[in-house]
């Protein structure tokens, strides 16, 4: 493991991430059962209520929140800065986040005014101490430049991610008839503004720049290419920022781009020094393998199957369903996937860490502390890749042919409830050891 330019004399109490990481799952575990109760034609369009319930619920409710988590940890490690107040910043921003969320989930399906005058305000000042907390780290100079640029660069796509959805919110307001709300109401150009930047600025540009500094450190693998660790983070934000004016020029190269991110990543997985594949490769791995397929799906020419297959009625769903097919690989197929498979990996290092750093005063404790593995057993954690792989393929299935949305449902449920026991164990064991060093020292 090459821990070279990492500190962690910043780190926050771990209690503070795990609480993020917890609630994640429970809010897919709760979208499962509401796939089942809304039924087939939640996958009849995008625009659907169920389907923005389902959205938002993995984007805000499952993705957003566990990168606020693992940044409350990645940020002091990589860039050698705490934070301030980190109690604070994170106790309330979490609280308003699930509140917030479940507020304009809710919203979506019951469509009160006031459902969204809450997802509004608990939201924003969420987002707001959030956000303030962070900036206050990424301004001073900081070490890791490449994935402190990505960072930064992943914020400001955050921010207008989050002003344009405030601002999206707001057309079902009687105040949007005196602000933006009516002017965006137009044209649905800026809610894909709104989802192409949450997912390749947001989520992407932050998951490129941990992969950057992640993979050498745990695999003992090369370091990307230096014309790729310096520009490619650029780039991508340079084609979010070409496709407010000019979106069927930028989306061919941001697939391309995300292409070029995959090819890179599977070569230096290959190079590593450590041959041993654990679950956390595979995920990698599957996460690559899908930004591939998108691809490969986006740029296939539509007149090919039209001509070879007129009366494939398969064929025709798949071209009639191809933006949802993209947005269903990219978000769990790549996002979804490299998430998991950093949960299984980052937090039993954190858990150790933060134990191991109880012990200093008391070397003796040390032997009190678990495995590494012990938190996470090697066959737990192939179960749930198992499981993911299953889920992604049956997402693609459900979105073809809709009446097997039942059977997704079931696997979403039984993928989550899952993670969520490997977390809650994680979590649990922590708790017990930390005791026992307290009593250790005390003694």
């Amino acid at each position: 493991m090459n821990m070279s330019g990492l500190s962690f004399n910043a780190l926050p109490p771990i209690d503070l991430p795990f609480r993020f990481f917890l609630t994640a799952p429970l809010f897919i575990i709760a979208c499962s059962v509401y796939v089942i109760f809304y039924g087939d034609s939640l996958w009849l369009s995008r625009w659907t209520p169920g389907m923005l319930t389902l959205t938002h619920a993995f984007t805000l409710g499952f993705i957003t929140m566990v990168m606020m988590g693992a940044s409350l940890q990645l940020l002091p490690v990589i860039g050698g800065i705490g934070l301030k107040h980190p109690r604070f910043v994170a106790s309330t921003s979490y609280l308003l986040h699930c509140i917030g969320t479940l507020c304009l989930l809710f919203a979506f399906n019951f469509t009160h005014e006031w459902w969204f005058s809450l997802a509004i305000v608990f939201l924003s000042v969420s987002f707001f101490i959030y956000i303030y907390a962070l900036i206050d780290v990424l301004i001073k100079k900081l070490s890791q430049g490449d994935s402190i640029v990505g960072f930064r660069l992943a914020m400001a796509c955050l921010i207008v991610v989050i002003v344009l959805g405030l601002v999206l919110i707001s057309r079902n307001l009687d105040l949007a008839s005196i602000g933006l709300g009516q002017v965006l109401s137009a044209d649905k150009h800026f809610t894909n503004i709104h989802a192409v930047w949450g997912i390749a600025g947001w989520g992407s540009l932050l998951i490129i720049a941990v992969s950057f500094q992640v993979i050498p450190m745990f695999h003992v693998a090369p370091n990307f290419p230096v014309l790729i660790r310096k520009s490619l983070t650029w780039f991508v934000t340079l084609l979010l920022i070409i496709y407010l004016f000019s979106p069927s020029w930028s989306i061919p190269f941001l697939f391309r781009a995300h292409a070029i991110f995959a090819m890179c990543l599977l070569w230096v997985l290959s190079q590593r020094k450590r041959r041993i594949t654990d679950t956390t490769i595979r995920y990698w791995q599957f996460a690559a393998i899908a930004l591939l397929l998108s691809n490969i799906l986006y740029f296939l020419p539509e007149a090919w199957l039209v001509n070879d297959s007129q009366s494939n009625s398969i064929v025709q769903r798949i071209l009639q369903q191809k933006e949802l097919i993209l947005a269903a690989t990219i978000v769990y197929g790549y996002l979804v996937s490299v998430i998991q498979g950093m949960l299984i990996k980052i937090l039993p290092f954190l858990s150790y860490t933060h134990l191991q750093q109880r012990c200093l005063m008391d070397f003796s404790a040390m032997q009190l502390i678990p495995n590494m593995h012990d938190f996470f057993t090697k066959k737990q954690a192939l179960i749930l890749f198992v499981l993911h792989a299953v889920t992604s393929i049956l997402l693609l299935v459900v979105i073809i042919d809709n009446q097997f949305f039942r059977l997704f449902a079931v696997s979403l449920m039984l993928e989550f409830s899952w993670l969520f026991f490997l977390l809650l164990k994680t979590a649990l064991l922590y708790s017990q050891v930390n005791r026992k060093i307290t009593l250790s020292s005390q003694s």
